[in-house]
């Protein structure tokens, strides 16, 4: 295939703009020349490299690799450093081979790295393990462009055998270490760093990421679903251009519909940032730092690039991979699922009272949580159960939580992060009953019960992901994420939060299948 495009060439490595003629052949760039502005014959439209998700996990979105990659290009972002480790947690190694052989047939670049937490804790209970042998034998695959995010930092700062054994092979196979450090400062985040780690993007403030950046790490500028950090972030992009990198981390599927790195890319525009470090941050930072093979409009290099109608909207005309035109593919059903899932129904009478000297405070537009005691309890109480999906006759755990204001019923999802057991939260136990039994009838999946009706959304692939289109899925989210809305919740994002409401890996108090666990002392509460 030969073809030309003419535009105005944004050229962030030169940091110019200018007319060109882009000529593509076969896959690749034969040339780029300047051209006269009379040449374009009006045409003002921009030519530019497409954007990369530095950090993400496609599972958040609930769509499967295809699918997600389809509406990823439709928006400029043509490839994606994925960390798979929630299908990892459910399924093992055959999650990775299911999320690999997607990504083969996705137009979208998929990159992945090697999960570095399947279980994200040694206590936690998950379907899955990628221990330290299968980690050395992995990492020297071509499948994989570097380790996971480090979540275990206390298995970093002591040794921990697994760990740095880890950490040394995804070093002697020459490939980055993405971090995980929420508040690590001082001599514990040089003992870090030194291990090799290099990306972090838990970070919630300039100070501490500042700090990091004095160390050699990236910074990953984080703008998901639920998890925001670009309004707090944005000086570092001038300040540090090429120490930042953007991502979405977990990102689900009805704000991509929307828009989505470009939507980063767009605000931080907007804001006054200067326009190449913009650019820099949303491309040739993750290319350069993963040694991606993704092309940035360079002769020889593969023809991936994007045609922007301005540098002030960025709305995306055209997406181009290899010099193939991929913005505007149909969606492809595929057949291919993975599940992990033995738990049974449960009654009210199951589920156990709540420890009222331990109490989780939902902190709105973040991943971490408040550890109260009644005495602190300001807002009306609710109940939420962990129970564990992979081992019949397990029993639930419970605690109690303040920020859900549910006036009655309940919901919950297997979408928990990361070792994705059911999590349900709910005005009383009998409501919570509904909500767990419906999980478990679609073998993982969301459900929402509004004391007269149960709403579902199956999620076949691993109580993760659907194998339908993103409209089914935004669609049939959107029904759930009202409802919840109507049980008197006055959170952002309720499901996307309730997920990370069993991670024990995020400060303050978090609820696993095995107990309610204090992140800060990193044991479970006695």
């Amino acid at each position: 295939m030969e073809f030309s495009v003419k535009g105005k060439l944004v050229d962030i490595v030169k940091e110019e703009i200018y007319p060109a003629e882009i000529e593509i052949a076969g896959d690749k760039i034969a040339s780029i020349k300047r051209i006269d502005e009379s040449e374009l014959n009006g045409n003002e439209k921009y030519i530019m490299p497409g954007f990369v998700d530095s950090h993400c996990h496609i599972e958040s979105s609930m769509l499967n690799p295809i699918e997600f990659g389809r509406n990823a290009l439709k928006h400029g972002t043509l490839a994606s450093v994925s960390d798979p480790h929630e299908i990892a947690n459910v399924c093992g190694k055959d999650g990775l081979d299911f999320m690999c052989k997607c990504a083969e047939k996705s137009p979208m670049k998929i990159f992945y790295t090697l999960p570095s937490c399947v279980p994200a804790v040694d206590f936690e209970i998950a379907g899955g393990v990628i221990d330290a042998a299968t980690t050395s034998e992995l990492i020297k695959s071509d499948k994989y462009i570097g380790l996971s995010e480090m979540m275990n930092v206390p298995g970093v700062l002591y040794k921990n055998r697994e760990v740095i054994a880890k950490l040394e092979a995804a070093k002697s196979a020459g490939k980055p270490i993405d971090g995980h450090a929420p508040g690590l400062s001082g001599e514990a985040l040089k003992h870090y760093v030194g291990m090799g780690i290099s990306t972090d993007h838990e970070e919630t403030s300039i100070k501490g990421a500042e700090a990091k950046i004095a160390t050699g790490m990236m910074i990953q500028i984080r703008e998901g679903s639920s998890a925001k950090s670009l309004d707090t972030f944005i000086p570092l992009i001038d300040k540090y251009p090429k120490s930042v990198l953007l991502c979405t981390d977990d990102y689900k599927a009805y704000d991509l519909k929307k828009g989505y790195i470009n939507r980063m890319v767009k605000e931080a525009v907007k804001e006054g940032c200067n326009i190449y470090n913009v650019l820099r941050a949303a491309t040739l930072n993750a290319v350069e730092h993963y040694n991606l093979p993704l092309g940035v409009l360079r002769e020889g290099d593969d023809a991936d690039f994007i045609i922007v109608n301005n540098l002030s909207d960025f709305e995306v005309e055209a997406s181009y991979i290899k010099g193939e035109e991929v913005s505007h593919l149909e969606y492809s059903h595929i057949e291919d699922s993975v599940n992990n899932f033995e738990a049974e129904s449960i009654t009210a009478s199951d589920i156990p009272e709540p420890d009222f000297n331990h109490i989780i405070g939902i902190v709105q537009d973040s991943l971490y949580t408040r550890h109260l005691t009644i005495n602190d309890v300001s807002e009306r109480l609710n109940k939420i159960i962990c129970y564990n999906r992979y081992h019949k006759g397990a029993k639930p755990a419970s605690a109690l939580i303040e920020g859900l204001n549910l006036r009655h019923g309940a919901f919950g999802s297997t979408v928990g992060h990361d070792s994705h057991n059911i999590t349900v939260a709910g005005y009383d136990d009998e409501s919570i009953a509904k909500v767990v039994d419906a999980i478990v009838e679609m073998k993982g999946g969301m459900a929402v019960w509004d004391g007269k009706q149960i709403y579902t959304l199956p999620l076949p692939v691993g109580g993760l992901m659907s194998n339908g289109s993103i409209d089914e899925v935004s669609e049939e989210y959107l029904v759930l994420h009202n409802k919840i809305k109507e049980l008197g919740c006055p959170l952002t994002s309720p499901l996307m939060t309730l997920a990370f409401m069993s991670l024990p890996v995020i400060p303050a108090l978090k609820l696993t299948a095995s107990g309610l666990f204090d992140v800060d002392k990193f044991e479970f509460v006695k």
